[in-house]
């Protein structure tokens, strides 16, 4: 079963060491690149940029990169 936006975005803050997803999405909220993570379920995360809804995911060979901003609906 595909994870939610709400559990993608609990999994990314803790890949990135935080307790707290805002707490990472407002230590990232300025800079030029936002947390991203693979909507499928291999766990993949890297930077992209903050509005990204299909970013490339190197494990999946496809455009199934979420950044946090997103999954949060910030934007």
């Amino acid at each position: 079963m595909p994870q939610t936006n709400s559990q993608l975005l609990r999994t990314l803050a803790t890949d990135w060491g935080y307790s707290d997803p805002l707490d990472m999405i407002e230590d990232y909220m300025f800079d030029g690149l936002m947390p991203a993570i693979c909507k499928t379920s291999c766990g993949y995360s890297t930077e992209m940029e903050p509005d990204q809804t299909a970013g490339w995911c190197e494990c999946c060979n496809a455009n199934t990169v979420v950044s946090a901003q997103v999954l949060a609906g910030l934007i």
